[in-house]
């Protein structure tokens, strides 16, 4: 089996998409997000306004969190972290009418990694450098909510 190589920070996502459950909402972690590093279902007092819930993930239980569950409505910066192997594992979901994307702030002609909203959750690989990573999701519309968590690995999808 070839291994894909990716230049420091890019994303190489093998985007498949599968449905999960698991993690809810608590303390602002950047600008527009909300995270929480419970990988357990919340209560219902973290449902959305209109009674409409986002899927929940679930992350492996001995994964290693890299980026705890964050949620949000805009464009925002996600929390540097290093991985502890080549390869990392992202769970994405975003809801509305608009589009959501993963890119590198780092290299702004990385292309982003698409993320398709309105449908099952998004798991993908990263292959990369164990370096420093600096992600950002990108919103392009007005009514988007979006969900990611970030694991050390190559987790089972």
């Amino acid at each position: 089996m070839g291994r894909y190589t990716a230049v420091p920070g890019a994303l190489l996502v093998l985007l498949v998409a599968t449905a999960c459950s698991g993690a809810g909402q608590e303390k602002p972690a950047v600008p527009n997000a909300r995270s929480s590093s419970s990988a357990h279902p919340s209560s219902s007092a973290d449902a959305e306004p209109d009674g409409s819930k986002q899927p929940e993930f679930a992350l492996p239980k001995r994964a290693k969190i890299l980026v705890p569950v964050t949620q949000g409505t805009g464009t925002a910066d996600l929390p540097a972290f290093k991985p502890l192997t080549d390869v990392y594992t992202v769970y994405a979901t975003c809801s509305g009418k608009g589009k959501m994307s993963i890119a590198d702030r780092d290299d702004a002609k990385d292309e982003p990694s698409k993320i398709g909203c309105n449908g099952p959750i998004t798991v993908g690989r990263v292959y990369t450098d164990i370096a420093v990573q600096k992600l950002a999701v990108r919103i392009d519309g007005a009514d988007v909510k979006w969900k990611l968590a970030i694991v050390s690995g190559e987790q089972k999808m």
